[in-house]
């Protein structure tokens, strides 16, 4: 296999009935973000429950996944290292929990690596519930707020992905590893959810 410009790592375990959604889900986003040659990693935790098999037939299909496997469950960082340490990408994007990869995410640390200066970057997306009261109102006001929006019943979640640049990596942990100094940087960035097609209203 040639190296791949980008890889993105995505641990999973025991989601057999969701893991092939899941994944052609993101190819298809890929594909709409980035014309780079594209490697993904699917790293599978020890699951017990076929995840394993569904994940094989899976790249049978698709020429640029590659499939490892945990015989035991270590947890899901360590699951992200071994497709770190297997991926061939310059770029690798590592999704840190057993959840979807969001593309916003994705598409940020893809602007933040075009400063090549750039070693490791995270984003980190968190869902949040619609206010009752601002519900509360909207009820008031004659409308079925209470069905119309998907969030009103969910519980806060959060999705992170890590990003790191390979060359740098392999330069800090070389001979002259230590000479080098690196400066950390925070930047928090509210977003408000988009607009579904079709939909009038977005919260």
């Amino acid at each position: 296999m040639s190296e791949a410009k980008m890889s993105i790592v995505v641990p999973v375990r025991d989601k057999r009935g969701e893991v092939a959604p899941r994944v052609l889900r993101l190819v298809e986003s890929l594909l709409e973000i980035t014309q780079e040659e594209i490697e993904l990693v699917v790293v599978d935790d020890g699951s017990r429950d076929g995840t394993a098999e569904v994940l094989y037939q899976l790249r049978d299909e698709l020429p640029f996944l590659r499939v490892f496997r945990h015989e035991r469950p270590r947890g899901m960082e360590s699951a992200g290292q071994t497709g770190l340490e297997r991926s061939s990408g310059e770029l690798v994007f590592i999704q840190e929990s057993d959840v979807d990869i969001r593309i916003d995410d994705l598409e940020r640390l893809l602007e933040m690596a075009k400063d090549e200066s750039v070693v490791a970057a995270r984003a980190e997306s968190r869902d949040t519930v619609v206010a009752p009261s601002l519900l509360r109102r909207l009820r008031m006001w004659g409308t079925d707020a209470d069905f119309q929006v998907e969030s009103a019943g969910a519980q806060p979640g959060t999705s992170s992905l890590q990003m790191v640049r390979r060359t740098h990596l392999q330069r800090l942990a070389g001979p002259r590893g230590r000479h080098y100094r690196m400066e950390a940087k925070t930047d928090r960035v509210v977003t408000t959810p988009k607009r579904r097609k079709n939909d009038g209203v977005a919260f």
